[in-house]
């Protein structure tokens, strides 16, 4: 049997979409998503589809968003409860908020995967927090942020403006180094990591911290990478 960071699982082995987390990643995505059943669901970068089999599997209804139409070519005729909107997220979602108040829906779960630049990532995290304001607990997740692009999005977002953010850890789990090339990372990058942020329907109260708990770890490799 081979082994590489994303296989085997013994937990996911089942799906059939390309996948692109490592296999810590994806039990934990996999045991979140199933924990909180969300109703409705959003997915900010489809690619092949690897989230949003799971996301499918476990919530009424996603919407899977994609600068790329391609995405929705080759997967829409797979899941009957996914919406997948072909465009830039930067500036689809402010519509796309204000579209599912106006209908009355509310969002339990968000995946942020898409544009892994900094500026990219910073601005999808930053319109969720200006332009939703959650009527229950909801989870915001941002994949990549062991990269150093996507983490320094991720860190200056604007969390602590946000009144409804309750919690941010961005190394809720942590990332690896690719030494050697693999998939389509480049060798000595640094990819992966799962950064999980709550929002609550009541304004915080204190002041916010965004944990960083595998800070030491990232800057001790970040001094070996390409990055």
């Amino acid at each position: 049997m081979k082994s590489d960071p994303n296989s085997p699982t013994f937990v996911c082995d089942e799906y059939g979409c390309h996948w692109q987390m490592t296999r810590i990643e994806k039990i934990a995505f996999h045991a979140l998503v199933k924990k909180i059943l969300p109703g409705n669901a959003l997915e900010i970068g489809t690619y092949k589809g690897g989230s949003l089999q799971v996301l499918s599997e476990f919530s009424k209804h996603v919407y899977s968003v994609d600068i790329s139409d391609e995405p929705k070519k080759a997967l829409e005729a797979l899941y009957g409860n996914v919406s997948f909107i072909v465009g830039d997220s930067k500036k689809l979602i402010p519509e796309f908020l204000a579209d599912m108040k106006k209908q009355g829906k509310r969002l339990d779960f968000i995946l942020i995967d898409g544009d892994h630049s900094e500026n990219g990532v910073r601005t999808d995290i930053n319109n969720i927090l200006k332009y939703y304001v959650p009527e229950s607990e909801l989870f915001l997740v941002c994949h990549d942020s062991f990269n150093p692009s996507c983490r320094k999005g991720i860190v200056g977002a604007e969390w602590k403006d946000c009144p409804y953010v309750d919690m941010v850890e961005v190394d809720f789990v942590p990332g690896v180094y690719h030494y050697e090339a693999f998939d389509t990372a480049k060798p000595k990058s640094m990819w992966g990591g799962l950064t999980v942020a709550r929002l609550l329907p009541e304004k915080r109260q204190g002041e916010l911290t965004v944990h960083q708990s595998q800070k030491g770890l990232f800057d001790a490799v970040h001094k070996d990478s390409i990055s």
